[in-house]
């Protein structure tokens, strides 16, 4: 009896702490988390020879992330490194966050 006990309660506490581990960021904190990825792909874009879309499909996400978050990081990789390329001015942090929370 004391084994079934202690099992549900191990049970309980590894589901418990996997649910506290599934817990999404905020839309907020994923625009500025693609902010910094759209920074850095500007910075790579203004080197000679990068292909855009080799580098933003080369970017490694872990299981904490949607399929629709992926695609909007990798288009902002591919927005901020052609503008890099094309030496055009970057987006303020500001602009960035803002229309990226209306999506």
């Amino acid at each position: 009896m004391y084994r079934i006990i202690i099992f549900f309660i191990f049970i309980f506490t590894v589901n418990t702490f996997a649910q506290g581990k599934k817990q999404k960021i905020t839309k907020e904190q994923f625009c500025h988390f693609s902010y910094g990825i759209y920074q850095q792909c500007y910075q790579r874009g203004l080197i000679p020879g990068i292909d855009c879309g080799f580098l933003s499909e080369g970017i490694r996400f872990g299981k904490g992330f949607s399929k629709s978050q992926i695609k909007y990081i990798q288009k902002a990789c591919k927005m901020g490194c052609f503008l890099g390329k094309n030496k055009f001015k970057l987006k303020n942090e500001n602009q960035f966050v803002s229309s990226c929370l209306k999506e």
